[in-house]
């Protein structure tokens, strides 16, 4: 019963607020899916001029690189990944923009993020703290709100990858993984550098890492070679600046720093403290100060009209390690209180940067001031949802499928013969 009950909840949260709608960063991920499974080519000029006829915000795509092609800056992992269901919805034989392909890739991408919420829970066997990490931090804004961006694949491929590795998989494997997150995001493969922690264990088989890599990420050099006539990935349009950078502001600044706007992460990452096992602790340690460093060197270190430091969505599952590790030191009815809280806190502030904010400058105090008039305007966020404002029971059932699905891993039976110290282990972050 409390299953079904939570599924309904999930399905009603859906169709209130999830809205398919392909826009910004999201048009440079989408133009690739009709390029190649359409029109059999990597030329962009009739994706970018359909996105701008369809209203779509339309970004960095005026550049003609010295293949003679325009230039797309984004990689393609997330479209090869949404392939699939763009191949399904060319039955409906819609135009690029029509409202079926862009539900088709946004569909994609709200599967991508309910498997991430799995693995995640998988890890820690803890709801309270995957229920934080979804609705306290970005990834719910991302989830439904801006579905078309790449984080919520990007949070998919870390989360794998952070499973395998606990899980010892195979360093192929792992390899393959950190290649996947590099198609998605480049600067995500990097992540992969936690698995050198196994070379006292796994020794000379950590060179498998490479090939395993190249295989997965073999799709964004071609890319790369097609439009730009070059093997490596283009620098970033907005920059890169190691000195001075910006490394404090990304954590701290009113202008989207990352513990500013979601304290949640703050306090994941003080959780662990409790987290056993050297080898996580500084996996997580690496990987926040990666993304610290990358982050804050890029020219638009904020992340541009974003909500909060949405680049760092790919530490989601360290995010949930770090939550369940706290929340195994307080009672559960505080924990869920300090969940339900931080959730409240994220909420306002998302109706606070829609309607009060609205803009892509540092909001100094309106970050604080703007959170009591935008209290006003939090039941707007839950009026946003495709199915609640034109009744479409394809996509209803559609987002229906996909939680089953999640459901369905979530609380399966396929690794219940396990032995439990083996849960213990992955939960806790143990050295093996």
């Amino acid at each position: 019963m409390r299953l079904a009950l939570g599924l309904l909840a999930a399905l009603l949260f859906l169709a209130l607020t999830f809205n398919p709608v392909v826009d910004g960063d999201g048009v440079g991920y989408y133009s690739y899916l009709h390029s190649i499974v359409v029109d059999h080519d990597l030329d962009l000029a009739d994706e970018y001029s359909a996105a701008r006829a369809a209203g779509a915000t339309v970004l960095h795509a005026d550049t003609r690189t010295r293949t003679g092609l325009l230039a797309d800056y984004y990689p393609v992992g997330s479209a090869l990944l949404a392939l699939p269901f763009y191949a399904v919805a060319q039955v409906a034989r819609q135009d690029q923009y029509g409202r079926a392909n862009q539900a088709a890739y946004c569909l994609a991408s709200l599967l991508a993020d309910l498997l991430a919420l799995v693995i995640c829970y998988r890890i820690t066997r803890s709801p309270v703290a995957v229920f934080a990490a979804c609705f306290a931090t970005p990834f719910v804004f991302y989830l439904v709100a801006a579905p078309s961006y790449s984080h919520t694949f990007s949070a998919l491929a870390v989360s794998l990858f952070v499973w395998a590795w606990l899980r010892g998989r195979s360093m192929l494997l792992l390899g393959f993984l950190g290649g996947l997150m590099a198609l998605v995001r480049p600067q995500d493969g990097a992540l992969m550098a936690v698995a050198l922690l196994d070379l006292p264990r796994v020794r000379w088989r950590v060179l498998l890492l490479v090939p395993g890599a190249l295989v997965a990420f073999a799709p964004q050099l071609w890319v790369d070679q097609v439009i730009f006539g070059q093997w490596q990935p283009p620098s970033p349009p907005e920059g890169f600046r190691l000195w001075p950078g910006h490394y404090w502001q990304v954590l701290f600044s009113t202008w989207r720093g990352l513990f500013v706007w979601h304290p949640v992460t703050l306090a994941a990452v003080a959780g662990f403290i409790w987290v056993k096992g050297w080898r996580l602790r500084l996996a997580m340690a690496f990987s926040l100060l990666f993304e610290t460093a990358i982050n804050g060197a890029v020219g638009d270190w904020w992340g541009g009209l974003a909500f909060g430091q949405r680049r760092f969505l790919d530490l989601l599952p360290y995010f949930a390690i770090g939550l369940a590790a706290l929340a195994e030191r307080l009672r559960p009815a505080l924990a869920w209180a300090a969940a339900g809280l931080l959730t409240a806190w994220n909420f306002v502030l998302w109706a606070n940067f829609i309607y009060v904010i609205h803009a892509d400058t540092d909001p100094g105090l309106k970050l604080i001031t703007g959170q009591l008039r935008a209290l006003l305007y939090v039941p707007r966020l839950f009026g946003q949802g495709y199915v609640l404002r034109h009744g479409d029971l394809l996509l209803l059932a559609l987002e229906a499928a996909c939680l089953a699905v999640a459901f369905n891993l979530a609380h399966g039976h396929g690794e219940q013969a396990r032995p439990q110290r083996d849960d213990a282990r992955l939960q806790r972050g143990a050295d093996p």
